[in-house]
């Protein structure tokens, strides 16, 4: 059995699973469980099966996209949440008349650093938030439409076919 079929096993498998052990080193299993474990249908023609499959597919897609929003920008919550702060105040920025750095403490942190002025760092940022915001949602769209076409197959090769046939901007 591979790791993928006991991975779908364990999910599928609804019996008594006393008499498993793992010792360091061995994964132990009765002998009678090791003929359950044979008889659980494995095949696409399982609805439960499919299902697992198809919520496998869709987390590993999920989980794609996220790699491939990282060639672009920094991981975490806080980066985030700075990018997003970010891109508010150089849209305020921009729009004001006479600007106060006090007013921009995310901008007013760059001065000196990402450009000489809050309004080149308002205009440097507002630039990378606008790359961004394209690849960023051509990225979605890919993630989105693998999503879809793998909940629409009605079989797990098709399923796998949807997935498979993603190609990232």
């Amino acid at each position: 059995m591979t790791l993928s079929q006991v991975s779908t096993w364990t999910e599928l498998y609804t019996g008594d699973r006393s008499g498993i052990s793992y010792d360091g080193e061995h994964l132990h299993v009765p002998d009678d469980l090791v003929d359950d474990a044979a008889a659980v249908d494995t095949s696409a023609n399982n609805s439960a099966y499919l299902a697992l499959q198809k919520s496998n597919l869709k987390a590993a897609v999920d989980q794609q996209a996220e790699r491939e929003r990282l060639k672009y920008i920094t991981a975490g919550a806080g980066q985030a949440m700075t990018y997003a702060q970010k891109a508010e105040e150089a849209r305020l920025c921009l729009d004001a008349t006479g600007p106060d750095p006090e007013d921009y403490p995310l901008l007013a942190a760059e001065i000196g650093i990402t450009a000489s002025t809050l309004v080149g760092v308002a205009q440097v940022v507002a630039t990378a938030n606008a790359q961004w915001l394209q690849i960023g949602a051509a990225i979605e769209a890919a993630r989105l439409s693998a999503k879809k076409a793998i909940s629409e197959a009605e079989t797990v090769e098709d399923a796998q076919a949807a997935a498979d046939a993603i190609v990232w901007p």
